[in-house]
């Protein structure tokens, strides 16, 4: 029984593409940026470099509803601002592979061309997931973004779309700090040493929070915790000694 519903999904699997393609008018209008003369074949893939790129499906660009056929999208309207955004990046990245890319392939075989998903990884927003958090934190306050934060680890963890290792965090910390937010920069802190318990970055970051803030003890007490995870870490050592000298 198993055999025959993994032979059925892979019927539908190669069917669903053939599909796919008969929905597609043959003919194009209102293309701006990519050639005119694009095959239907050729333009198909480019979509789905798009989408794959940004984890987005055709209604991201395209003026259509979701779960309809393809064939009632109105493919060369230019209602939506995302389609207008989409051909200033097609050309930024096109110039970039033809004026700078193109120039490093003299210099090795391992040179790859710049696309969507090169600074999209999968996302809409090519942000990092520490910019991703601040803004959060602007908008709603650190709470919802720790909320947020395990919310992404969720979804994305052991995919490329976000860097979930301590130094993300860590990079918050600091971006709070130089905000001034100390007790946003903590929370953030203690949310690293939560899900990294043995990481000697996430107790520096909160030595540094607490030193920012004014809780010079606190502060030290945090620092030496990093040492004890990292003893070989020059700039703990330096921020140690800096910290009980000034005491």
């Amino acid at each position: 029984m198993m055999l025959k519903q993994i032979l059925v999904k892979l019927a539908l699997l190669s069917i669903i593409p053939f599909i796919l393609f008969a929905q597609v008018p043959d003919r194009f209008t209102n293309l701006t940026v990519l050639p005119k003369i694009i095959s239907k074949e050729d333009l198909i893939n480019t979509m789905r470099n798009f989408t794959a790129g940004l984890g987005v499906r055709c209604n991201f660009c395209h003026v259509g509803e979701e779960g309809k056929p393809l064939s009632t999208y109105d493919f060369a309207s230019d209602d939506k601002d995302n389609k207008r955004i989409a051909r200033i990046m097609l050309k930024m990245t096109n110039n970039i592979n033809d004026d700078y890319v193109s120039h490093l392939k003299e210099f090795g075989e391992n040179i790859i061309d710049v696309k969507c998903i090169t600074c999209h990884h999968g996302v809409k927003q090519p942000k990092t997931l520490a910019q991703q958090l601040m803004g959060v934190i602007n908008k709603k306050g650190v709470d919802e973004a720790i909320n947020t934060y395990h919310d992404l680890y969720k979804q994305y963890y052991g995919g490329f779309s976000y860097n979930f290792k301590d130094n993300s965090l860590a990079e918050l910390t600091h971006m709070l700090i130089e905000d001034k937010n100390y007790d946003a920069a903590i929370k953030i802190s203690n949310l690293n040493i939560e899900m990294y318990p043995n990481s000697g970055l996430a107790y520096f970051a909160l030595g540094e929070s607490y030193e920012a803030s004014g809780d010079k003890a606190k502060a030290i007490d945090n620092v030496k915790k990093s040492l004890e995870l990292s003893p070989n870490n020059w700039m703990f050592n330096r921020k140690l000694k800096e910290l009980q000298t000034s005491q």
